[in-house]
């Protein structure tokens, strides 16, 4: 779950080397499945339940803004979901490309596992299958994602994949000045280590 009672700060994470990275499976019972027609509603129940949003139709709409109106990627080849034994849609994540580097580059975006099967190794199993899927489009080297400062246990778990938080001195997001955004960065990298050494 997002932990809210912490200021929130966007953090990017990058990796240059993407042929590279730990190999984890989802645990028994649990399998993998790609997004389909129809499957909005339940990609927005996850993050839902996450605390991405405050309801199903507000990610309804996110969805639609981000997946549809905003790319031209198709999510039938790009987006997967963790289908849990009782069927249930539990997890998902995709990878995308975004343009914070200031050219469009593979991203992974939007991971998220529902909180009653946290633990379990199942965000794991969907990096190890999104990097997966990245060989498999026959892209190369460099890879990011973003996260942020109320999401920090999620670091650790991109720190596996061989992540590094980008400590660079451009700035990434076109409303912030270069030094605006070594500012906050750094106030987001100081929040973050206080968070994962409390």
């Amino acid at each position: 779950m997002i932990d809210t009672s912490i200021p929130y700060y966007t953090l990017v994470m990058h990796k240059t080397d993407a042929d590279n990275y730990p190999k984890f499976e989802l645990p028994e019972g649990y399998s993998f499945a790609f997004f389909k027609e129809g499957d909005e509603a339940k990609w927005s129940e996850i993050q839902t339940a996450v605390g991405s949003f405050g309801s199903v139709e507000t990610g309804i709409k996110v969805f639609n803004d981000s997946f549809v109106d905003g790319e031209i990627l198709d999510a039938k080849e790009r987006m997967i979901f963790v289908v849990a034994p009782d069927g249930e849609y539990i997890g998902t994540a995709a990878l995308w490309d975004g343009d914070e580097f200031g050219k469009r580059l593979p991203r992974i975006h939007w991971v998220a596992v529902k909180d009653e099967h946290g633990g379990k190794g199942i965000a794991k199993a969907m990096l190890t299958r999104l990097f997966d899927l990245y060989n498999e489009l026959g892209f190369c080297g460099f890879i990011y994602l973003t996260t942020g400062t109320r999401n920090y246990p999620a670091v650790k778990i991109y720190e596996k994949f061989g992540f590094e938080l980008y400590r660079g001195e451009r700035s990434l997001f076109p409303d912030l000045s270069d030094e605006e955004f070594v500012n906050r960065n750094a106030t987001a990298i100081e929040l973050l280590d206080k968070m994962l050494n409390r």
